[in-house]
């Protein structure tokens, strides 16, 4: 068979597809590529205008008025749903009736994946939703960069759908706003806020019955001099996930979150120096923490942890299988303090920004998870490990003193001295390597 007579066969197959077929094999495209399809044939004219899902970027226009041309060509040329639509929004100029209208049409055309992105400066011009998106019956995920949100009645806000929302440095027109909005999500799943400089966003109230991811994270630089993040209180009892990032805040409160839950905390407290109740707060919310199955917990909370709290006012976290700690040189002494808060204790990785004292690296008392637990130990650094005595003593106390330690982990800054460790004794009978890792 000729090859010609074989690319004739296969378009005739292609052709031989429903137009609606062919509409959803152009939406794994993109917008772009799909547009392309129409020089093909006459039958692809205009087919990728009945495209279930767009992508745009205002850039990517000459000037606003093509960009708003093909956006008006596309929402009039049928009355399809947009599964999904991706605006990446950087016009010369804003113009708040046409950009509201626009988004209100893909609201209500059963959008289910809707992510807007805004260039602009929003200081100068305020890309607001329409009020209809509060409303959306179809909408399963929502991903907002930089908009602002109105203050809807509450009676207006209902999603019934949504399970993903992702909001980095959206403005609220009202303190109490997010608050509201997240309690009328009924089936979210996955929440992500991301704060910003400038947000008055008072008391973030995150009460979801339903949620079972929660990130915060926050873009403020540790020198801002404003009052700080948002206060946040945390009200999920089926939360899996809970993810704190960079943020600063005088309060974070938590109420309820599921038992096994894996948090991933690193923030501190922008309190007075003087304020008596910093040590009480601290101790509160990590009691309130003491259930989690997995915790990764940065250098300067501990350090926060380390200055201001009693030590044996510490939770004990019985659940606990998995830590991953970032300490500092001086925090040592805390270090054999929390893990012995940590009596079930399996793993562990631990990460060092330089060694302490030779001096320093002894066992006051031997931690509960050392007797009984711990199996597997990570250790890094990012310093060049040349088998100083201080250097040794790290991987020596864990290979000596614990029972059922089963493997050992190092980065590759332990690599000149890998064969110096293998050569430790051992206390635990199950031990089985020694072993270099990119951990």
């Amino acid at each position: 068979m000729s090859i010609h007579r074989r690319t004739s066969t296969s378009e005739d197959r292609i052709s031989s597809l429903p137009n609606t077929l062919l509409c959803q094999i152009l939406s794994y495209l993109s917008t772009e590529e799909s547009v392309r399809t129409s020089a093909l044939s006459k039958r692809w004219t205009h087919l990728w205008l009945h495209v279930p899902a767009l992508e745009l970027d205002s850039s990517n226009f000459p000037d606003d008025f093509e960009f708003g041309d093909f956006f008006d060509n596309f929402l009039e040329s049928g009355e399809e749903d947009i599964k999904r639509f991706d605006l990446v929004y950087n016009v010369e100029e804003h113009i708040h009736e046409d950009f509201v209208t626009r988004i209100d049409d893909v609201v209500n055309r059963g959008v289910c994946h809707l992510t807007i992105l805004n260039e602009l400066d929003v200081e100068e011009e305020l890309v607001r939703m329409p009020l209809s998106l509060y409303s959306c019956r179809t909408l399963v995920s929502l991903n907002l960069y930089c908009v602002v949100f109105d203050a809807p009645r509450a009676a207006l806000v209902s999603l019934p759908r949504l399970k993903t929302m992702h909001l980095e440095a959206v403005k609220f027109d009202g303190m109490w706003i997010l608050g509201g909005f997240i309690s009328r999500c009924s089936v979210l799943e996955e929440l992500s806020i991301v704060t910003d400089d400038g947000d008055e966003l008072g008391v973030v109230i995150v009460s979801s019955k339903s949620l079972k991811t929660f990130k915060l994270k926050s873009m403020r630089g540790e020198e801002t001099e404003d009052e700080g993040d948002p206060t946040v209180v945390i009200d999920a009892p089926r939360l899996e996930f809970m993810s704190i990032t960079d943020y600063q805040s005088k309060r974070l409160v938590i109420d309820n979150i599921g038992p096994f839950a894996k948090v991933d905390i690193d923030f501190i407290f922008k309190v007075e120096d003087d304020d008596d109740s910093f040590g009480a707060m601290i101790i509160d919310f990590l009691t309130k923490l003491s259930t989690v199955r997995e915790m990764i917990i940065s250098s300067r909370t501990l350090e926060m942890i380390h200055d201001n709290c009693e030590w044996e006012l510490l939770p004990q976290f019985a659940n606990m299988s998995h830590l991953h700690a970032s300490f500092l040189e001086t925090s040592w002494n805390l270090l054999l303090t929390f893990l012995g808060c940590c009596p079930n204790l399996q793993s562990l990785d631990l990460e060092f920004d330089s060694f302490p004292e030779p001096e320093e690296i002894k066992l006051s008392f031997v931690p509960q998870c050392f007797q009984s637990s711990l199996q597997f130990v990570g250790l890094r650094t990012p310093i060049r490990v040349e088998g100083t005595l201080s250097e040794m003593k790290l991987p020596m106390l864990f290979l000596r003193n614990c029972k059922v330690m089963k493997k050992l982990m190092l980065n590759e800054s332990f690599r000149n001295v890998i064969q110096k460790v293998r050569g430790i004794p051992k206390m635990s009978p199950q031990f089985q390597t020694v072993a270099l890792s990119n951990i």
